[in-house]
């Protein structure tokens, strides 16, 4: 009996080495062609348990309905109670798809904190796998610093997992629960306790927890996420250990660059050193993706440094091949000998490998040329960017393509040299300089440093329109305020004096209002609240009635407001040949007008409103030519008009005519949202359509009377496809009602997206 009595006693002293084992584990995955993956399973086990010794393998979930036992590569005592244990074994799968790869093995080790009885709980990971093959094929992150450290009890704790994407993906870290058994969030777990914070940086994945406030072991998840041309194509769970404990000792310190970047065919050099405030020795080291490449990597001299003021240089002959949109992480790591418990702290530094830029853009008259783009076999297209009006900016030493305000115009051969901008088929405006810069596309959407920028203007020989505003003193009356001024560059074969002839649009119908030597008019019999639409342009004669030429049409502002729930949604056109700034926004209060917004787009919400209140809006648009010595701003006023904002009433039947337009579409053929259509729409009760689309300088684009507009974004005539970008509509649709024939019109914007 004293003999069963001891051997009982024996196996209960002995559970927690017998049953407790793992500490932390991650499972990452690499592409070896085709639908094959080869996974690596890490673990790290506690040593002394035998547990860690007998699993040889590890039954795998591969996510597709089968599993199996994987076998361990590598079983290892790294000492301090640690054992480093790696399975890998390749897998097919049968098709593309989203795949969850996962492992759960009983049990945790003893005592874990703020797991509640973690020697009963599994340690369950899993990593997703997306096998996609329009986004290509994927490799995971690779998590190159161990997923177990150590702390002091009221020093800060920081640690980073050194994560680095072979496929240049965008990474983002978040903390998550503990799993344990069938994957599900471990009942009674917490984050670490702490003084200040316990959070992670998502964008560069480094761990503070400031600061521990218990002594024992903390397990915690770290959720790391790849992201491709905005889409997830991929993650890894970390479960890590940390091991806090009572120590008198500080984080040593790491002196380095802060983020930065450096031109494909450069050098980037520079020294790192540590220091330690209490004294102690120092072992300096670092890891991260530069240091990993297989063609010309990073080099550290000495690979790692241990001392009191231990240093290292960093030096990396970058190659084309090292351009990506996304930074390479280098983490440097410092490691004091502090006994019991040395701490450890680390610094990540981000660089960008970018493409240099394209030179010698020049343009004349429309047609640009630059040299070839030698530099790099890598590219995958050219790229020419447009705006109006000079930036003459010299880039920032990191700044890759265009800031705001250039909009895309083409994408050609990586060998291409010249281009002839057609404007989509339009005539370039008079007093408008167009300015070019020009990039290359690398394969992951990375583009080079920009060109210089280059210029060119049409010669001003014709007439401007610059005001076709709403009387700004009389603005209930409507009646219209027309300017123009004669051109720059006048043919010494036309004589003085000249005179104009101003012709007014008013709702399709052209008439002309005004013949004489002056270049102002008061258009008295147009009530800019009654028109649909309305602009004006100007014929210029000399002195022996010869048509020296004719102004491009300027547009009035036309304003309309709908309003919704606690809302009143401002929008408006402004078809003019001059670059629109900006809009103010004002509202009126007890029978004054007072300035609410001001904005670059064509529409505004005012959310300040109550429901069943009649608001007064109106709006004044700021724009001007390049044309030095022209009148700057040029300022345009609506018409005031009235919005009643009301409550939202419910989805109208099905025999109530509806017509609704989306404000975006992809027309790059791929066979989902390649034509803009109504996204909602009663046909039989839509009688007809007058579609008229336009972009940000009032060229028209497209024009139609199909009810279901059918627009696959290419400009009408030429066919070219309409640049990446926003454009504008104004839609008359008529419609049969319970009131009979009704016309709505229809304003707002639609965004481009190739």
């Amino acid at each position: 009996m004293r003999k069963l009595f001891i051997v009982c006693l024996f196996l209960m002293l002995a559970l927690p080495v017998w049953a407790t084992h793992q500490r932390a584990a991650e499972i990452t995955y690499e592409w070896k062609g085709g639908n094959a993956y080869e996974f690596t399973l890490t673990c790290y086990t506690y040593s002394p348990s035998p547990a860690g010794m007998q699993r040889d393998s590890l039954l795998v979930m591969w996510g597709d309905g089968f599993g199996d036992y994987v076998p361990r590569v590598v079983y290892q005592n790294l000492g301090d109670d640690y054992t480093l244990n790696v399975y890998k074994m390749i897998h097919n799968y049968s098709s593309a798809g989203t795949y969850v790869i996962s492992m759960e093995d009983p049990d945790r080790n003893y005592g874990v904190v703020n797991v509640p009885n973690s020697v009963s709980v599994p340690m369950y990971i899993e990593s997703e796998l997306v096998i996609n093959p329009f986004l290509g094929y994927n490799n995971s992150v690779q998590l190159l610093n161990a997923p177990v450290d150590k702390g002091c009890v009221g020093r800060p704790f920081y640690h980073t997992p050194a994560a680095y994407d072979p496929d240049g993906d965008s990474l983002s870290y978040r903390l998550v629960p503990c799993k344990g058994t069938n994957g599900e969030d471990i009942p009674g777990y917490t984050y670490p306790q702490t003084s200040s914070l316990f959070e992670i940086d998502p964008l560069t994945g480094v761990l503070r927890w400031e600061n521990p406030m218990l002594q024992g072991e903390y397990n915690v998840a770290i959720l790391i996420e790849e992201w491709r041309q905005g889409v997830k194509v991929g993650s890894v769970i970390r479960d890590m250990q940390i091991l806090i404990e009572a120590c008198n000792n500080n984080l040593p310190r790491i002196n380095a660059i802060s983020d930065t970047c450096v031109v494909a065919g450069s050098t980037l050099d520079f020294v790192i050193t540590g220091i330690d405030p209490d004294g102690d020795k120092v072992t300096l080291e670092a890891s991260g993706g530069p240091l990993t490449l297989s063609v010309s990597p990073a080099v550290m001299t000495p690979p790692t440094d241990f001392g009191l003021n231990p240093a290292f240089e960093f030096t990396w002959h970058t190659q084309c091949s090292h351009i990506r949109k996304t930074p390479y992480q280098l983490v440097i790591h410092a490691k004091d000998n502090s006994f019991p418990i040395p701490l450890s702290n680390v610094h990540a530094v981000n660089i960008t490998v970018i493409g240099p830029a394209v030179e010698g853009l020049e343009v004349d008259n429309s047609q640009l040329t630059w040299l070839p783009y030698a530099y790099c076999t890598n590219v995958s297209a050219i790229r020419v960017y447009r705006r109006t009006g000079s930036t003459p900016y010299e880039p920032e030493s990191c700044e890759t393509g265009v800031r705001p305000g250039y909009q895309l115009i083409a994408e050609l051969p990586a060998d291409a040299t010249s281009y002839v901008d057609d404007n989509g088929g339009a005539e370039f405006l008079q007093g408008v300089d167009y300015c070019y810069r020009v990039v290359a596309l690398f394969h992951d959407g990375a583009e080079s440093r920009p060109s210089n920028e280059a210029c060119f203007q049409i010669p001003n020989n014709q007439p401007l329109m610059t005001k076709v505003s709403n009387d700004e003193g009389h603005l209930s009356d409507g009646h219209m305020l027309v300017e123009w001024v004669r051109p720059r560059d006048i043919d010494p074969q036309f004589t003085a004096p000249f005179t104009y002839r101003l012709i007014r649009n008013l709702d399709g119908v052209e008439s002309s209002v005004y013949s004489g030597l002056d270049s102002t008019f008061f258009d008295s019999e147009v009530n800019l609240k009654e028109a649909q639409s309305l602009s004006y342009k100007v014929e210029m004669k000399d002195a022996n009635q010869q048509v020296m030429g004719t102004s491009a049409p300027a547009g009035a502002v036309m304003l309309t407001g709908t309003g919704g729930d606690k809302t009143a949604s401002l929008s408006w056109t402004e078809t003019v040949p001059w670059v629109v700034d900006s809009t103010q926004i004002y509202r009126e209060f007890d029978t004054v007008f007072a300035k609410i917004g001001t904005t670059a787009a064509m529409s505004y919400d005012d959310i300040h409103v109550q429901n069943e209140v009649t608001y007064r809006y109106y709006v004044c648009t700021f724009g001007h030519y390049t044309i030095e010595g022209l009148p700057r701003p040029l300022v345009n006023y609506s018409a005031i008009i009235e919005v009643k904002p009301t409550a939202e009433e419910p989805e109208p039947e099905p025999d109530h005519p509806v017509y609704e337009l989306p404000n975006v579409f992809t027309p790059n053929g791929d066979g989902f949202n390649d034509v803009f259509v109504p996204i909602r729409i009663t046909p039989d009760l839509i009688t007809s359509v007058k579609m008229h689309i336009f972009n940000r300088w009032g060229r028209t684009v497209y024009d139609t009377d199909d009810i279901f507009i059918n627009w696959d974004g290419r400009v009408a005539g030429s066919g070219q496809p309409c640049s990446t970008g926003t454009y504008f509509y104004v839609c008359d649709v008529e419609m049969i009602t319970s009131e009979g024939s009704v016309t709505k019109r229809l304003q707002g914007s639609i965004m481009i997206i190739r």
